[in-house]
């Protein structure tokens, strides 16, 4: 028992791991605080699904038109001095944005500005923090431990962020929750400027980044694994995700007749899951068998959610919550091991890139929709054509996939 506990952890023996990771989960603390606390605000303000959507939408749709140059950019540069930057970028805006609302200056179109400049951000944020894993762990074996570590720390934060978030919001409005977010970044930069690494590039200063762009995305398309991975994540993150990321606060006010409470405890639920998943993943030693886990991962997610949709009971939601939360975690972490396990190094932040594309970029468009088709259908049935689109995904990957698994051995020896 002892054993498989200290193998959980591996990757912590690693001095400039272990910094990045507790900082790194004081930061994504502040992340999700902020998170529930815009889409409670935008709620408040509106009382919209489709506001919910479009706000969802524009910052994450930022990012998406600019991953691709970003993956070039964190591929040829020191990724280290970019997160830095993003890290004091992050800061300011969500100190800015803790100021409009702390002083009632706030409103839908100031949220709209400041949630396309969190995307701006994000675009070298997002990519970058996933891709400096390898920079930090160069041990193969270790790797996939520290990335679902990571996967951890994320969930972590997603049951500890919204459960303090709704707290917060409840007594002392949504601006304080901004306030601290702003405060979450500096640990994570410290540490950043902290570390003394080797960092490896694989882009050419000279090559344009137009061809560098194109180079990666060459790669992605014409490898047996990669490929099939992020049409799977493009379509759990374009017709799954959006649930919970735009649904569940109407979820808690409509259905469970709830209010911000009940919304921290619903995302706090899933954050529970999730931190089980993400152990599970990081307790085992190999990437063999990950190309199973993600397909059943995201079927159950999708049979989860369709149940979420006819529940009545906060119990009965809260539960099947942590579940859906258990699939998510286990569907995306694999997917991130598995992507960068078997990529190459030298364009790792370009398939990065490309994963943050589905994984988040394809999320906007998914919440703009589920936004739309919710407001036009209901709740219930836009949360079921959701799951259903999950659970059909999940069985064409199955059988696109039969006997390929060895690909995945192969890349990891």
């Amino acid at each position: 028992m002892i054993k498989k506990f200290s193998s959980t952890f591996s990757a912590l023996s690693i001095p400039n791991y272990r910094l990045y990771f507790f900082a790194n989960g004081i930061s994504v603390i502040g992340t999700w605080m902020q998170r529930l606390a815009m889409s409670w605000l935008v709620y408040r303000l509106t009382d919209s699904t489709l506001w919910l959507g479009i706000i969802n939408f524009s910052g994450l749709f930022t990012s998406f038109l600019l991953m691709p140059w970003a993956g070039v950019i964190l591929d040829c540069g020191s990724r280290r001095k970019i997160l830095m930057c993003s890290q004091m970028l992050g800061f300011t805006q969500a100190a800015i944005l803790a100021y409009l609302t702390i002083f009632d200056l706030i409103d839908v179109k100031l949220l709209l500005i400041m949630s396309v400049v969190l995307g701006l951000v994000n675009a070298f944020d997002m990519p970058g923090r996933h891709s400096f894993v390898s920079d930090l762990v160069t041990d193969k074996k270790l790797l996939g431990n520290a990335i679902a570590l990571n996967s951890s720390v994320f969930n972590m934060a997603r049951l500890v962020g919204p459960a303090l978030a709704g707290i917060i919001v409840a007594r002392a409005g949504e601006g304080i929750c901004f306030l601290l977010n702003s405060l979450s970044f500096l640990p994570f930069a410290i540490a950043l400027f902290k570390m003394k690494i080797n960092e490896t590039t694989g882009f050419s200063g000279k090559q344009s980044w137009v061809s560098g762009i194109a180079e990666g995305i060459t790669y992605a398309l014409k490898h047996q694994v990669i490929l099939p991975v992020l049409a799977m994540l493009a379509t759990a993150s374009l017709m799954g995700m959006s649930i919970h990321m735009v649904l569940l606060p109407v979820v808690a006010d409509k259905i469970l007749m709830g209010g911000s409470e009940t919304l921290g405890y619903l995302t706090g639920a899933m954050g529970f899951g999730a931190v089980g998943g993400a152990l599970w993943l990081a307790s085992r030693k190999s990437i063999d068998g990950l190309i199973r886990v993600m397909p059943v991962a995201f079927g159950f997610y999708g049979v989860f959610a369709i149940l979420l949709s006819q529940s009545t009971s906060f119990i009965f939601s809260f539960i099947i919550a942590c579940f859906m939360g258990l699939c998510m975690v286990n569907g995306f972490a694999s997917s991130n091991t598995l992507l960068q396990t078997i990529s190459d190094k030298r364009k790792r932040s370009r398939v990065m890139s490309l994963y943050l594309m589905c994984f988040t970029g394809m999320s906007p468009i998914g919440s703009l929709l589920m936004g739309w088709i919710s407001s036009e259908i209901e709740v219930r049935p836009a949360m079921i054509l959701g799951g259903s689109t999950c659970i059909l995904a999940a069985f064409i990957f199955t059988l696109h996939m039969r006997g390929k698994a060895m690909l995945v051995v192969e890349a990891e020896a």
